[in-house]
């Protein structure tokens, strides 16, 4: 996968310590705040440019999106929505930052998908019906995370987000295993987190295979298509999931998780892959 000199050099997001300033931390703007008086300060927003992605030569998905992790969007994007099953199957991935257009070649013709579908929130993601969900099987491992830890990784997973904690504004996902954080990242689209998440994962080779996915926004049904197909068997949330998502939740195997606050959680489906210490009678 080749890149000029106009893409991102790293093969994956920097460390959240390692990076700081505007691409990272939000764009800062003077404001005058009113708090019993008039006072012109300086405060962080979240970045938002439009972003192009243009797959073969043609135009996949124009989309609203945190001008950082450009790259790991798009190969998320393009595994999330079943067009490409490794980052080998890109043959040239070129991501243009002045413009904000990322430029994708495949080593095989993919046809153009005939439906997109607007998903709805903050930033405006795109997802292509049904054709996502091809392919999609049911989940058999018998991955078991614990309540205990899925609280503790939720606590660490909200204090490590930079953007969401300085300015607000902006979803973030992670990955993880029981032993922490693999990956996170931020953006004012929640689905562009997820597709972030698994783009940084498959660039930098680490298994999605019995990990859980969390997410500061809502589940719905097309994020955990994403997990699905990632092979993630539990889904968590600080807030809720939709109906549609529950309903994938049982029928695919993956334990949907919401309202993870102050020690207390909503299983939705699959309650068995949750460890819960029962109380003594």
């Amino acid at each position: 996968m080749s890149e000029s000199k106009k893409s991102c050099s790293r093969r994956a997001c920097p460390p959240l310590s390692a990076t700081s300033g505007a691409g990272r931390r939000g764009a800062r703007v003077k404001i005058v705040k009113c708090d019993g008086r008039a006072e012109k300060v300086i405060m962080s927003v979240p970045e938002e440019r439009s972003l192009t992605i243009l797959l073969n030569g043609e135009e996949l998905a124009t989309l609203l999106a945190t001008p950082i992790c450009l790259k790991e969007l798009a190969v998320g994007l393009l595994y999330a929505e079943g067009f490409v099953d490794r980052p080998g199957d890109v043959e040239r991935l070129v991501v243009d930052e002045d413009d904000f257009v990322i430029r994708v070649k495949t080593k095989r013709p993919i046809q153009r998908p005939l439906r997109k579908i607007y998903t709805s929130g903050f930033g405006k993601g795109v997802t292509f019906g049904s054709s996502n969900q091809k392919g999609l099987v049911p989940l058999t491992s018998d991955k078991t995370f614990s309540a205990h830890r899925i609280v503790n990784l939720m606590r660490k997973f909200l204090s490590s987000t930079e953007i969401h904690r300085s300015s607000g504004g902006v979803h973030c996902s992670a990955l993880c295993d029981e032993e922490g954080i693999l990956s996170l990242q931020e953006d004012i689209g929640r689905h562009n987190t997820i597709d972030k998440v698994l783009g940084d994962a498959l660039l930098r080779a680490i298994p999605t295979k019995d990990k859980a996915l969390f997410t500061t926004g809502r589940i719905s049904s097309e994020m955990l298509v994403k997990a699905i197909r990632a092979e993630i068997p539990v889904a968590v949330s600080h807030s809720t999931p939709t109906d549609v998502a529950v309903k994938l939740g049982e029928d695919y195997g993956v334990a949907v998780i919401g309202y993870v606050r102050m020690g207390k959680m909503c299983i939705f489906s699959h309650p068995e892959r949750v460890k819960v210490k029962s109380e003594k009678s």
